[in-house]
């Protein structure tokens, strides 16, 4: 799934170097930061980072990560001159795993694939994802993304949050899902109205653009769900939210 540059692990208790686990199946939590440019720029770091502090304290895991010590570990063992890279920060009790990879440039005709399940603590990013892990290898992650529902209602993409448009109308999944950093920063840079409403699947033919929006994908416009013989019939809000969050890259 990943091409991963460096990885590294850390004993929570003394952050004394440890042989790398990845941490996937284990009781914790993670997130994904995008990295760009040369310093390099930490992409809503700020935002993530309470987000994953407040999931640490819940989880009980007495251990606060911070901006220094992610740019500290980045200067201390990267050699990369040019950055458009994924700094993936995970956390158990015991064990703190830092991993950077590669940024996957998605295909300008993307696609998705609908598939029934719904995450462990989906209010959570937790590291119960060896089941997608493996449903990702089955797809090329540069071309599609995989899209759960539960009960005919759509709540997530294996990597994204989902934002569906019908007339300038914005509408996401009511619950059972991670309200991401991305389309939270995103979200409230728009001017049109947002609704949280059960997306049913065999209403998805109603909607005028589907986007996927992410720290690695940033936002991304599905061109078409064959499955459901759905395709886009506009870019407009995808054109609007993708100037915003290029904003964030020129920092």
């Amino acid at each position: 799934m990943e091409n991963t540059l460096l990885k590294k692990s850390f004993r929570v208790k003394d952050l004394r170097t440890i042989t790398f686990n990845s941490l996937w199946g284990y009781k914790g939590i993670f997130t994904t930061i995008r990295l760009i440019g040369n310093k390099p720029n930490l992409i809503l770091v700020e935002e993530h980072l309470k987000k994953l502090n407040k999931d640490i304290r819940y989880f009980g895991i007495n251990f606060k990560i911070s901006k220094q010590f992610l740019i500290k570990f980045i200067k201390n063992n990267s050699k990369i001159k040019s950055y458009d890279h994924l700094l993936r920060v995970a956390i158990t009790k015991k064990i703190l795993s830092l991993s950077l990879r590669k940024r996957i440039k998605e295909d300008k005709f993307f696609t998705a694939q609908i598939y029934r399940y719904q995450r462990v603590l989906p209010a959570f990013k937790n590291l119960q994802y060896k089941k997608i892990i493996s449903l990702q290898k089955s797809i090329n992650l540069k071309k599609e993304e995989i899209i759960f529902y539960k009960r005919n209602r759509i709540l997530e993409g294996s990597t994204t949050n989902i934002i569906c448009i019908r007339n300038n109308k914005l509408f996401i999944p009511k619950n059972s899902y991670y309200f991401g950093v991305t389309i939270s920063y995103l979200l409230k840079k728009l001017p049109y109205k947002i609704q949280k409403t059960d997306i049913i699947i065999s209403n998805l033919s109603k909607f005028d653009e589907i986007l996927l929006v992410g720290s690695g994908k940033g936002v991304v416009s599905i061109s078409s769900i064959k499955k459901l013989n759905w395709y886009r019939s506009s870019m407009k809000i995808y054109n609007y939210l993708s100037r915003k969050y290029s904003k964030l890259l020129i920092k």
